[in-house]
């Protein structure tokens, strides 16, 4: 993650002083719902290098904390640039003097690697998406290389499922927090309104990216992770699609992007035609919330949203139509569907919109709370704020 893939832009001057930093551009939500009233400074690794004498003095002096040990004889340069870089960023919460670091990007390596070198402060991840095995397990190299485990001190988790997911596979995290999705619990707790009627009966969360539908050349595990992903992803279209001629059911599509990426909304119209709405996408209005609560049962392969709302006691139902292991989620009990029988498939949806609410709730609140430990009484960003105060009164 910290390897540049663009030219980064240059500034000379030190990050702000600040007590709270965020690592990475992605501060939106952090600020938004979280610190809110309290001061913060984003540090936007990689993209932007702070580049002064202090900062520059700093990092020479941190560099006899490279430990020598975990560089490989095979990858010299490359281990020795993740040191090298790891002790500049330290060198800039220094020069901040920063107490606190969170990210919503908790799958970032380098956040892990920096929570464990790094004794001054304390370090806040904060989940932001569906992890699976592809998380803890494909996507990782092979010990004893740096990138082999997930190794953290603090994770705001969505739930026990992640828990016993990491766990599983070896990975260590210190204090696990299990308290549920940030964005969508905000949404239920704080932005949501009761809907009176409901305006569509299936909902189909995009998770369509142009890199997947584009031309896949090549070979090797990215390759045919591309190709896997976009296999489920039509396979399920063709069940739709096939499901709305059959029934007539109305179908809306929430777009992944907003500003309505013009290659999305062409890869829909070519599979649905007219059978489909698309939604207008605005991720910062919780646009896809709200269309998923005007809507009976909502479907995906395996996006956030589902777990999410399904911890609402919305009906939704995961579609594992190519029945890979990736995107398993059994812990949704009759929410979860998996082969390509496309009748079962049909016999599931009609099924779950048949089905009372009262009884849904009843047969999927255990499951639901495993998945996403949604608590509108307790909600993520209450807990986080509470932490981040916490960790500021205690330092002080």
């Amino acid at each position: 993650m910290i390897f540049l893939k663009t030219i980064p832009k240059l500034k000379f001057r030190n990050p702000e002083k600040n007590q709270v930093i965020i690592l990475y551009p992605e501060d939106y939500w952090i600020k938004e719902l979280i610190l809110k009233d309290l001061s913060s400074t984003t540090i936007a690794f990689p993209s932007v290098i702070h580049v002064t004498p202090v900062l520059i003095v700093r990092t020479l002096l941190r560099l006899r904390l490279i430990n020598w040990l975990k560089i490989n004889r095979k990858s010299i340069l490359k281990d020795l640039y993740r040191q090298v870089y790891a002790q500049y960023v330290l060198a800039c919460f220094d020069q901040a003097k920063a107490k606190l670091v969170l990210t919503i990007i908790d799958n970032s390596w380098f956040f892990q690697h920096l929570s464990r070198i790094d004794q001054k402060r304390t370090y806040f991840a904060i989940q932001n998406g569906t992890r699976t095995l592809y998380c803890v397990r494909d996507s990782l190299t092979s010990p004893p290389r740096p990138l082999a485990d997930i190794s953290m001190t603090n994770l705001f988790c969505f739930g026990q499922r992640d828990i016993d997911l990491f766990s599983r596979h070896g990975h260590r995290v210190d204090n696990y927090f299990p308290v549920g999705s940030l964005i969508g619990s905000y949404y239920k707790r704080v932005k949501s309104v009761p809907v009176i009627k409901k305006q569509f009966d299936l909902c189909l969360v995009s998770q369509w990216r142009e890199k997947i539908f584009g031309d896949v050349t090549g070979v090797g595990f990215s390759a045919d992770m591309l190709r896997t992903i976009g296999a489920g992803i039509k396979g399920l279209n063709s069940f739709i699609l096939r499901l709305l001629e059959e029934t007539g059911l109305s179908l809306v599509i929430c777009p992944a992007y907003d500003h309505g990426a013009a290659a999305e909304v062409s890869f829909y119209r070519n599979t649905f035609g007219e059978k489909a709405r698309i939604a207008e996408p605005d991720r910062k209005n919780f646009a896809t919330y709200r269309v998923a609560e005007q809507s009976r049962l909502v479907i995906a392969l395996n996006s956030t949203t589902l777990l999410e709302i399904f911890s609402w006691g919305q009906k939704v139902l995961w579609c594992n139509v190519t029945n890979d292991e990736l995107f398993e989620m059994p812990e949704a009990g009759i929410s979860y569907f998996h082969g390509d029988d496309y009748n079962a498939f049909k016999e599931r949806v009609l099924m779950l919109l048949k089905m009372p609410k009262e009884d849904y709730e009843m047969r999927t609140r255990e499951g639901a709370r495993y998945i996403n430990n949604y608590n509108p009484a307790n909600p993520p960003h209450e807990i986080i704020r509470s932490a981040v105060i916490k960790v500021l009164s205690d330092s002080n």
